[in-house]
């Protein structure tokens, strides 16, 4: 299954509201699965962006709905990007 790594940064509501994160976790975890995708690992992080999550899904289409149900929250600004195991990446470079 396709991997995904969703860069995350509160905004000014998700910050004002950051003691309610642990609920905002177990939703997202929640979504996520009823997407049919799973977590891999989720991180907490200094820097550019607050939280890293890695997810597996079926599909692009099979994460879309758990993307959108993100922005609409409020209080995460997201940028996903695909992610493959770097042993498929040798793969592909070998055969350009």
């Amino acid at each position: 299954m396709p991997i995904y790594i969703t860069y995350m940064k509160l905004t000014q509501k998700g910050a004002e509201n950051i003691k309610e994160v642990q609920q905002r976790i177990a939703e997202g975890a929640q979504w996520i699965q009823a997407a049919g995708g799973r977590v891999i690992g989720a991180y907490a992080t200094l820097g550019r962006y607050d939280y890293v999550y890695i997810t597996e899904f079926r599909d692009t289409k099979s994460a879309w709905p758990v993307l959108v149900k993100a922005a609409t929250r409020g209080t995460v600004s997201t940028e996903t990007v695909e992610a493959i195991p770097i042993d498929e990446f040798v793969q592909i470079v070998a055969k350009a």
